[in-house]
This record gives C-alpha cells, sequence and structure tokens, in this order.
C-alpha cells in the first residue's frame, strides 16, 4: 500500500480531526461503545489513514477497518494495564512474542521499552495487517527482523483467514488443504529461527486458534522456555487453553475487560 512507505506525519490529523480528538479523549467518551460513532465522525472530516502518537509509540493507523486502530486513535492509553503487566515482566535482554500481533500495538510498545536490550517476535498472518505492522516498527525505529508472517499452529501447513464484520482484529485462521494464503507453523520452529530459547512476556489474540498455537508448545517445550508472563484474550477459565495453562502452572492475576494476565508460579 501506498501509505505504508510515506514518512511518519503524512497522513497528521487535521485540524477538524484534532478538535474532535481533544473532545472525545476526555473519559468516559472514549469508551469502546461510543467508538464506531466518532469513527464515522472523523472518517467524515477526512477520509483514509491517521497519524497518532500514543504513550505507547507512533502508529499509523486505519480506524474504519480494524478495532485496534480505532481504539488507538480514540484512547492513547488503550490496554495500559496489559502493556504495563507485560513490560514489568521483562528484563535487560528479554524476548517478547506477540502472536497476533495485528498492527503492532503490543510490539511497539515493548520494542520501545526493551530497545536494544532485547528482543520482540511478532507473529501475524494477515498480509494487511504485516505490512502495517512493518510500517508501524519502522515509525518507532524498531528492527522489522522479528516479524514473522505466519499462523503460529499445531502442524506445518497453509491456510486463510475469515474476517468477521469487515474487521481486520476479527480474523480467524482456517486450514485450507487446496493451498491458503499463508504458512502454519508451530511456535517451536518459529522460536528455532529466531534463536529464542526463553520467553519473558508473551501475548496471544488469535480469536480461537489459541489451543494450536500453544498446545503442541507447552507439550513439548522445556519449562525454561515457557513465558515468565502471558496476556490471552479471555476464553473463560474452564476453556481448554485455560485449563492447560492452569495445569502448567500459570496463575491468574487479573482480569481486564478484554484479557486474562497469567504468571507462571
Amino acid at each position: 500500500m501506498v501509505d505504508s512507505s510515506q514518512r511518519f506525519g503524512s497522513f497528521a490529523p487535521s485540524l477538524a480531526q484534532r478538535l474532535v480528538l481533544a473532545l472525545i479523549r476526555i473519559p468516559p467518551l472514549y469508551r469502546g461503545s461510543l467508538r464506531p460513532f466518532w469513527v464515522r465522525v472523523l472518517n467524515a472530516l477526512r477520509g483514509g489513514p491517521v497519524d497518532v502518537t500514543s504513550t505507547f509509540g507512533r502508529f499509523r493507523v486505519h480506524p474504519t477497518t480494524n478495532l485496534v486502530d480505532s481504539a488507538l486513535l480514540i484512547h492513547p492509553c488503550y490496554n495500559q494495564a496489559e502493556i504495563t503487566f507485560l513490560r514489568d515482566g521483562l528484563h535487560e535482554g528479554g524476548t517478547f512474542v506477540d502472536i497476533g500481533a495485528n498492527i503492532g500495538l503490543y510490539s511497539v510498545a515493548l520494542g520501545n521499552s526493551l530497545r536494544a536490550s532485547g528482543r520482540v517476535v511478532s507473529i501475524e498472518p494477515n498480509p494487511i495487517c504485516v505490512e502495517r505492522l512493518r510500517a508501524n516498527l519502522r515509525f518507532n525505529d524498531l528492527p522489522t527482523d522479528g516479524v514473522f508472517p505466519v499462523a503460529a499452529g499445531d502442524s506445518p501447513g497453509r491456510g486463510h483467514l475469515i474476517v468477521d464484520h469487515d474487521d481486520l482484529a476479527i480474523a480467524r485462521t482456517v486450514r485450507d488443504a487446496t493451498g491458503g494464503d499463508f504458512e502454519i507453523r508451530t511456535l517451536t520452529a518459529i522460536l528455532d529461527q529466531a534463536g529464542v530459547n526463553e520467553i519473558a512476556s508473551l501475548k496471544i489474540d488469535v480469536e480461537g486458534f489459541e489451543m494450536a498455537a500453544l498446545g503442541p508448545f507447552f507439550q513439548n517445550a522445556p519449562r525454561t522456555r515457557w513465558p515468565r508472563r502471558i496476556c490471552i484474550e479471555h476464553l473463560g477459565e474452564k476453556s481448554d487453553v485455560m485449563a492447560m495453562l492452569a495445569e502448567a502452572g500459570y496463575q491468574l492475576v487479573r482480569n481486564t475487560r478484554n484479557n486474562a494476565l497469567l504468571t507462571l508460579g
């Protein structure tokens, strides 16, 4: 896409957009239930991408196409609790793994915290999101060699995405025996290629593909390779994934609105 190659600031908010943003960033006007309305207002003032500086870094967002983009535009501290939790688990030289990286909210935020002292591995199969992810990393002077344009699954193969409600943040991976649009690899294989043997913090948001991504890893990887902290989208305490993590020794620290925050006991 043409806009990914243009320097940050090329799509700065217009004056009218800045005035609206100043208003709607006052709590509780940035609540999730109100965001679709505000996105329509902002898009009516000027359509297309918007360059925004949030608490966590610089992002080029496409608010009409992605829930994460619209949240970043309207709420500059979006997912603050989750990012702080994961960041507090990092140490010098540590590694953060982002499964379902989308446009890079977590990858950029944790990358800006680690800088040259650690590594970020970003796993994202959607080609549109991969391009935007790489662009957002570049806007923050962060390396892009940790981006893996694949899906993490239980066995090698190919897949495609089913996007619900025309929202790139709600995209489900489906195996495709006829070829598919992207590669599916095991998490172990991805980490081996990245040269990662120890994970400080991990975030996963893959719309129902969590067990496929994590199951074989926890069955086969040594405990020393398990992440010390995990942020995972709410699946319910009785879900197979949460039961597996509890059996592995993970303890729930906190539930946020969208995610469960776990530490390895």
